[in-house]
């Protein structure tokens, strides 16, 4: 007879799952820090709310990632797994903002290495989430998926950022404008 592993009805398993539906996409060591659940213990939750279909988790690059179960699709996961990492986000923020910008235009306005922007880029064209093309000598970068659910993940889950990324598009609109 199999036995079948139920999250205990404790604190920790709703004290996850709440954690999870404001910040999906988050890693174990994240999910720790923030919570203060010892790391045995927050495994073993984490294991019993995934056997019990609550959670979902994704494995990208040296990460886990932990989903509740159903409330993102595939590739809103996906942009959230890279919202996740600043350089990534970065990236993703210049894309909105100059539309179809080089690889060399990343390079020199994030101030990354070249080795680094192509990891970040590669990384993002994998997960479908933005097309390279070539344009003469250059490589150009644009989104592959709508981007207002890039706009609309960064509203809900990166409200600072897309504060700080939207006053700056504003300013420069502004500044145009002053100009003519």
């Amino acid at each position: 007879m199999a036995t079948i592993l139920v999250p205990p009805n404790d604190d920790n398993s709703s004290k996850i799952l709440r954690y999870l539906d404001s910040h999906p996409g988050t890693h174990l060591r994240k999910i720790n820090a923030d919570l203060g659940i010892a790391l045995g213990t927050l495994r073993y939750h984490l294991e019993s709310l995934e056997k019990t279909g609550k959670i979902v988790s994704e494995k990208h690059d040296l990460f886990r990632y932990f989903f509740t179960t159903g409330a993102l699709d595939e590739t809103e996961r996906n942009v959230i797994k890279m919202l996740h990492q600043e350089t990534s986000r970065q990236i993703l923020m210049f894309i909105l903002e100059k539309k179809n910008p080089s690889q060399k235009d990343i390079v020199k306005n994030i101030k990354l290495s070249t080795a680094s922007a192509r990891w970040h880029l590669r990384r993002l064209v994998e997960l479908g989430i933005v097309l390279e093309f070539r344009d003469g000598k250059y490589r150009r970068y644009q989104f592959a998926i709508s981007v207002e659910i890039v706009i609309r993940l960064l509203k809900i889950h990166y409200p600072n950022e897309w504060n700080r990324w939207s006053n700056r598009i504003v300013n420069l609109f502004l500044s145009f404008s002053n100009e003519n």
